[in-house]
């Protein structure tokens, strides 16, 4: 880790998003984290981030991890949207922010029988 997926359109990047093994010092037992979601302002609107959200908590599951968290100060209502729960609130340089966590499914590959 880290992980950074590119969204490409046109053969041009226009959105980011990272898996990292940390972000936020005042939480440092926590892990991974997703980070760094951006999408270019002339490319917002169309679902990019939404998607790169997906991916990027698809190749977490894949990987083995059972929960992600991330920090936001002002996408709150993009993260619910995607299921992600706010579980507390911290501050940052830039002010209070959520801190917010996804549960993610258990890939199919690794899921096992149920007794019976």
């Amino acid at each position: 880790m880290p992980l950074t997926l590119i969204a490409i359109e046109n053969a041009l990047p226009v959105g980011m998003v990272t898996l990292a093994d940390r972000d936020f010092d005042g939480k440092s037992h926590l892990s991974p984290w997703l980070k760094s979601l951006f999408v270019h302002p002339f490319h917002r609107k169309k679902g990019i981030a939404t998607l790169l959200i997906e991916r990027l908590e698809h190749e977490a599951s894949r990987l083995g991890y059972k929960s992600l968290f991330l920090i936001t100060e002002d996408a709150r209502v993009l993260y619910k949207k995607s299921g992600w729960q706010a579980i507390d609130c911290v501050q940052t340089p830039y002010g209070a922010a959520a801190l917010m966590e996804k549960t993610l499914p258990t890939p199919p590959h690794l899921r096992t029988a149920a007794p019976g």
